[in-house]
């Protein structure tokens, strides 16, 4: 692991857009003694160049590639470890496989791909390779301090109930994303909003299911509506699904609302808890963790920072030998 043997991973970041540019670049900029960031690939030679410039700041015999023939160039550098794939959802597969074959380790962001089908069938072709590098999914939630520490209180709550997620995350012109034209593709990025930013919020769910013992997710029903003009369909959903002890949990969703709230709650035969961001108070970033029981004093209330990014960060540089 690199901070064991004190060496860096040489890591080149694959897609110079706006996430590479307001999280990955400050995430390894923090992180900059366990990872070297060593090269950026962009399709285009004018996103590559105007991205360079800002890694070198900390990175300064970073190199900047673009097009097919240079992302093969850089693919065959026996310097670059690892590559996190930051890319639009209609071409990330594909050059994640490309970089896997290469024998460079992947931290790849979601969604991984369009459908089930074809995630499944990738994941079944990495398995038939003899030698496996690191193939991780870049999905923060699940390494957030507010739900890895709920995960951990879930067990004092009795027998779980159910639980409920509401996710209000307004998607208008305030926000950057907004105007984000691969998420409008509704061939390629089937869902739009929908399904590239509901990964967090699932994959949140699945955590505190799975913590609390309840298995996986079985069943899942849920209406999609259309309710803004100014999004790709559908923008909202509301519904249920199961796990395999049977236990239900309500999942409500919009990216058409104007108020941010997200919260996941658990409700058990001996206390409950909730992970809330937003809502009617407003608040600092980060989440506030609430949690009560029969025989408690009233609840217990902490703030707790974001952390996801570097925390999974961290995490994949562990993996890479």
């Amino acid at each position: 692991m690199a901070e064991e043997n004190h060496k860096p991973v040489r890591l080149a970041l694959i897609g110079a857009g706006l996430f590479t540019k307001d999280a990955y670049i400050p995430l390894c900029r923090r992180h900059a003694s366990t990872v070297q960031v060593c090269a950026v690939w962009s399709r285009s030679a004018k996103a590559t160049d105007l991205m360079l410039p800002l890694i070198q700041e900390f990175a300064p015999n970073a190199k900047g590639y673009h097009g097919d023939d240079q992302l093969d160039n850089l693919l065959r550098d026996a310097n670059v470890d690892a590559v996190a794939v930051v890319l639009p959802v209609q071409v990330m597969l594909q050059v994640a496989q490309k970089c896997l074959k290469a024998g460079k380790h992947v931290l790849q962001e979601k969604p991984v791909a369009q459908s089930v089908e074809v995630v499944s069938h990738a994941i079944k072709e990495f398995h038939k390779c003899s030698q496996q590098p690191v193939w991780a999914l870049a999905e923060n939630y699940r390494s957030e301090q507010g739900f890895l520490k709920a995960c951990q209180m879930i067990h004092e709550l009795g027998t779980i109930i159910k639980l409920d997620l509401v996710a209000d995350m307004p998607m208008n012109s305030s926000n950057k994303y907004f105007g984000s034209q691969w998420r409008r593709d509704a061939e390629g990025c089937p869902g739009g909003f929908v399904m590239d930013s509901c990964v967090h919020h699932i994959a949140a769910l699945r955590a505190l299911g799975i913590a609390a013992g309840l298995g996986q997710v079985t069943e899942a029903s849920a209406t999609a509506l259309s309710l803004s003009e100014e999004l790709p369909p559908p923008d909202t959903l509301v519904g249920g699904v199961k796990f395999a002890s049977g236990t239900p949990a309500s999942v409500s969703i919009t990216f058409a609302g104007s108020v941010l709230r997200f919260s996941l709650s658990v409700t058990g035969t001996k206390g409950s808890l909730e992970v809330l961001r937003g809502g009617w108070e407003g608040g600092k970033p980060g989440y506030k963790l609430s949690y009560q029981t029969a025989t408690s004093n009233g609840a217990k209330v902490e703030h707790v920072p974001f952390s996801g990014l570097d925390d999974e960060l961290t995490a994949f540089i562990h993996q890479v030998p």
